[in-house]
């Protein structure tokens, strides 16, 4: 996906609040919490497996540094 389509992708916006997996340009993935979108990129969580916790940090993610956005199963 290239960072227009990332930024156009129903996929991010009908996420907020919601989990998603992002695969980095570097190849590496996460699945991450979705709070908010804006025109550049998004900020988020990382999802902590088993942890009750709400996560201890939120970020932002440039659209430029992701290759693909995809829900989480």
């Amino acid at each position: 996906m290239t960072p227009e389509q990332i930024a156009d992708a129903d996929t991010l916006r009908a996420s907020i609040d919601q989990r998603v997996h992002v695969t980095y340009t570097d190849g590496k993935t996460k699945e991450l919490l979705v709070h908010t979108v804006d025109d550049e990129g998004f900020v988020c969580d990382i999802v902590r497996p088993g942890s009750p916790d709400p996560p201890e940090y939120a970020y932002w993610v440039r659209f430029t540094d992701v290759m693909e956005v995809r829900k989480s199963d």
